[in-house]
């Protein structure tokens, strides 16, 4: 992959895609990216304070990546993003937070948008809502955090098939569909962010699922029984 060259750390302010870097680039100072083209994944180190993070995504059609990705420096020269248009959807690969704090106050405003996105889609069920689960799941590496809804109907249905209430308050035994944010991003986020992937995960989850049933719970048609619940999945 000779057009996915190594992206600079350092570089003149503005706004860059492949073909507007240099090649003679010093590879101790800048990302460098690897993709597989029969897997189409994409795995690259980022500069986490004084440590490089590994990075990997999944399902990135090279094309995309080559046509769409751009870098972009602040005035004091230094890389502050890197994104692409993978699957029609913008992606953040890489972003750069001045210090914790700053890191903290990002994630709290992509918290609360990535659970705005998520009841929007909650609100959008018609339906009588006996059961609101959230889901998620980190491992450093691999993260997730999903809504999952149970109607009435189906709740009655779940409650005849096991004869057993406490199947009622499994995510897993109910057909709707996970009702997702924008993982990519989350995982991008709370990589970059300085500190432990999990302790930072765990902050996003907390702040999502606190909006989402401060806020959707009122949004939608609910059982006299309705229950909201949070679990982590393995």
């Amino acid at each position: 992959m000779s057009e996915l060259h190594n992206i600079p750390l350092i570089y003149k302010a503005g706004a860059y895609s492949l073909a507007g870097f240099s090649r003679d680039i010093d590879d101790d100072d800048a990302i460098s990216f690897d993709y597989d083209a029969q897997y189409q994944m994409l795995t690259y180190d980022i500069p986490v304070g004084e440590d490089w993070r590994g990075m990997t995504l999944y399902n990135v059609s090279e094309d995309d990546l080559i046509r769409t990705l751009r870098a972009v420096y602040g005035k004091d020269g230094a890389l502050q993003n890197i994104t692409a248009i993978l699957g029609g959807h913008d992606t953040l690969l890489y972003i750069r937070y001045e210090n914790k704090e700053h890191a903290r106050q990002e994630i709290r405003s992509f918290a609360v948008r990535n659970a705005d996105a998520i009841i929007e889609q909650i609100r959008q069920c018609t339906d009588v809502v006996a059961r609101l689960f959230i889901e998620y799941y980190c491992d450093s590496d691999n993260m997730d955090y999903h809504a999952v809804i149970g109607t009435a109907d189906q709740v009655e249905a779940v409650r005849r098939k096991y004869r057993n209430e406490d199947s009622c308050d499994c995510a897993g035994n109910y057909p709707s569909e996970n009702i997702e944010g924008d993982n990519r991003m989350l995982i991008t986020m709370v990589r970059c962010a300085p500190g432990h992937p999990g302790e930072n995960f765990r902050y996003a989850e907390e702040i999502m699922s606190k909006y989402i049933e401060e806020h959707a719970l009122s949004a939608i048609n609910r059982t006299v029984d309705f229950k909201y619940i949070c679990a982590e999945y393995d």
